[in-house]
């Protein structure tokens, strides 16, 4: 069940979706988490690999979210989405903020927050 994995999302997120225009969220991320500084950022797909955003697509290993319906947050550098995902055999829904900070994002859904900062940057 989705609930179960999201604390480690950006580990099992996967590549799908459709072209789309690049957002301020586009990159490549992995944990902030000290444990993860060693992460492998070139391996999306792949356990231990990196998150990615690209424009509409959240991206990374065994499951994948196509951002819709976008609505800036005035005052704040986020965006609160309508994700349809899918992975490991099934399909959900859920709202998602994605909200910039100075080393990356935060991603965050009811009840979860995730710090990613960037691989590249």
């Amino acid at each position: 069940m989705f609930k179960q994995i999201f604390p480690i999302l950006a580990a099992t997120l996967a590549l799908t979706g459709t072209a789309a225009m690049a957002t301020d969220y586009d990159g490549i991320f992995r944990p902030s988490i000290a444990a993860a500084a060693n992460w492998n950022c070139r391996d999306l797909g792949m356990d231990g690999g990196a998150l990615a955003i690209q424009g509409n697509r959240f991206i990374g290993v065994e499951n994948a979210c196509t951002l819709e319906k976008p609505i800036n947050i005035n005052g704040m550098e986020a965006t609160i989405y309508n994700a349809s995902c899918s992975g490991e055999g099934e399909s959900y829904s859920l709202r998602m903020i994605l909200m910039k900070h100075d080393r990356g994002i935060y991603v965050i859904t009811d009840g979860q927050i995730a710090d990613w900062v960037y691989c590249t940057k």
